[in-house]
């Protein structure tokens, strides 16, 4: 039986090292690599296979890049299971959004010594116990926070319309879109840019029909 080939993404080297040592003992986990950054994460998987990917949540100064990396790679990488792992306990909107952006399972820190047996029902299994149910769940939730009026603007600023020429193009004031867009801002408790926003709605798929 081949083994299990996962890539471990944490920026902390003591975890690293840590995460690196517990699986080094379950002779049918290869730990492939340990990279510090989504965008190593992406190096690697263009050169080394891997089923599992371990994320951790909390990445760098930008804070949940974990996140944010999860469904990057589940839109490129289909295939690769992410497992998240957070020492954030107890934050059930991170957690539900984690499932959205494609994570197969979740794991926090202090649990830790359930990964092997994650990595091997992911294995086995195609969908996680809830998984699947929770992401709908979540996607309908967040879809729902979204207008038909909401959906057309932040398609343009997907076609990198200014807020003026949204303005234009709906035949509205400036002041009116920038209210629209401290609207949608406000529902999702966005604080970047709304084009961020509504690139993140677009890989969600809440903006389709």
């Amino acid at each position: 039986m081949s083994r299990v080939k996962v890539l471990y993404v944490e920026d902390d080297p003591d975890w690293r090292e840590g995460i690196k040592r517990f699986l080094s003992s379950y002779a049918e986990i290869d730990l492939v690599a340990c990279v510090s950054t989504i965008a190593d994460c992406k190096e690697q998987l263009d050169t080394e296979h891997a089923d599992i990917i371990i994320m951790d949540i909390i990445l760098d100064e930008y804070g949940l890049s974990g996140l944010e990396g999860t469904l990057d790679l589940s839109s490129l990488y289909p295939h690769i299971k992410i497992i998240m792992l957070s020492s954030l306990d107890e934050d059930d909107d991170i957690f539900n959004e984690a499932f959205l952006n494609g994570a197969y399972d979740f794991v926090y820190k202090n649990e830790f010594e359930q990964l092997p047996h994650i990595i091997s029902t992911a294995m086995k299994n195609p969908t996680s116990k809830y998984g699947e149910r929770l992401k709908k769940l979540v996607f309908e939730k967040k879809k729902s926070l979204l207008s038909e009026g909401d959906v057309i603007m932040l398609k343009l600023l997907l076609q990198d319309k200014t807020q003026t020429q949204i303005a234009e193009e709906l035949n509205v004031s400036i002041a009116a879109v920038k209210k629209q867009v401290g609207r949608v801002k406000k529902k999702f408790n966005w604080d970047r840019s709304s084009k961020e926003l509504a690139s993140k709605c677009q890989k969600w798929g809440v903006l389709d029909s």
